[in-house]
This record gives C-alpha cells, structure tokens and sequence, in this order.
C-alpha cells in the first residue's frame, strides 16, 4: 500500500511540474516588448496596436513608457488569432509624417500564449507584406525621350542627419519600372537635393505639384502624392531635357 501512496504521489508532481523555460499561466494572454530607434535607443510614448486576425474592430491599445516598454492584455473573447503593429508619428521638413515599425515577428498570435513582440524604427528595407520601408521618388517623362530605366538619381544630404537623428549620406540609384511607373525606391526620409544623369544629356527636373521652373538640381521633401498607403510617402518629378 506504501508503494502504491508513493507511485501515485510521483506521479502527481510530475504532472504539476513545468518545464523549464516554459512561461506561467498567469502570463498568458498577454503582449509585452520593447519599441527602439535603430541606434537601440527606447522610444516612449509609442502607440501599439494589437488586431484580431478576423474580427472587423477588435483591437487592443497600448502605449510604451519612458524606458519603451508596453504591455498589452488580450480579452478572452472574441476567440482566434491577433498581430500587433507599432506606429510612430514626426513633424519635419513642415511635413507631418507616421512610421510604420519594424516588429521582430509577424506570425500572429492567441490568447493562450504570453507573447513577446519588439518594434524598431526603420529608415529604410523590405517590408513583410510588401513595398518599402523608405520612401519613392517617381519618375514622369515631359519634352524627353530618353529611356528613363538608364536614369540614375544622385541624393545629396541638405542637414546632416536623417528624419531619426542618423547620418545623412550621399548616394546615387537606378531608376526602375515599378508596376507602370518609373521610380527610386525605399529612399530613408530626410531632406536632399536630387540630380537626375543620362550618358550625354543634361536632364531638367521639375516638380509635378509646384509652379517652379525645371532645373538640374530639385530639393526633395517627400509627401503624398497618389494613393499611398498611411506610412508610405513620396515625391514626383516632370523629367526634361
């Protein structure tokens, strides 16, 4: 009978114990992380929101602290999946811009786990569901006929620094077709001077949203011009001769 009392209080503790590693119940139900500027800098006073997968209006809010930490509790009900997006707005350039954050994982997530998701400010790279973190300048022909896929764009820096306070640099891009429009992609905000060469012309740029004179050299404060997305923005040019 003792033998039989030990065996049978063995296996209760060995259904009690966890694994280690494995997190409490307590914590489930929750999303936690750290939001940072790409410097790993935190980022207070950030926005997450958590989105049910399905559910039209479900959402969950959450707002980091001065050391760039959130937590955020999900309701029981409605039942199935989430994911999480942490946004970011600036005033620069006299233009009001909102980032969309890059997370470190984009599978959703349920209300039985306890789920961890960090957010860094991103200038520029691929986004997970498509396009471009950075922003586009678009291409639009007017008294040229050059093929404007052998374009190249030169970006030279007006401040030193970048939108997120990193540094500015000067580089040059090819221009691509992009779904019927000639454009430099994924180009990090902040406040340039752009050229436009072609081997043996001097190309003229004008902007296609001001009453300005085409010249060589154009300043580049992106907005949104088109139908662009919340966190995407741009700038589009008259390219002549």
């Amino acid at each position: 009978m003792r033998i039989l009392i030990n065996l049978l209080l063995l296996l209760s503790f060995s259904a009690c114990r966890k694994e280690p590693g494995s997190s409490s119940s307590s914590n489930n139900g929750t999303v936690t992380g750290k939001v940072t500027d790409s410097k790993g800098n935190f980022l207070g006073g950030i926005k997450v929101t958590v989105e049910h997968t399905v559910w039209a209006a479900s959402y969950v809010f959450a707002t980091t602290d001065n050391s760039g930490y959130y937590k955020a509790g999900l309701p029981i009900e409605p039942a199935g999946s989430w994911t999480a997006k942490a946004q970011l707005e600036k005033s620069a350039y006299g233009q009001q811009y909102k980032f969309e954050l890059v997370p470190d994982h984009t599978d959703a997530f349920t209300h039985d786990q306890a789920t961890v998701r960090n957010f860094t400010w991103q200038l520029s790279g691929q986004r997970s569901n498509g396009g471009f973190y950075g922003a586009h300048v678009d291409i639009y022909q007017s008294g040229t006929d050059v093929d404007p896929s052998q374009v190249k764009l030169a970006f030279t820096p007006v401040e030193n620094t970048l939108i997120d306070g990193t540094p500015a640099i000067a580089f040059e891009r090819q221009v691509h077709d992009v779904a019927g429009t000639f454009m430099v992609t994924d180009v990090p905000i902040g406040k340039y001077t752009v050229k436009a060469a072609y081997p043996g012309k001097t190309l003229l740029l004008d902007n296609r949203h001001e009453e300005d004179t085409p010249a060589v050299s154009k300043t580049v404060v992106f907005g949104k011009y088109g139908y662009l997305g919340e966190t995407e923005y741009n700038i589009e040019f008259w390219l002549s001769e």
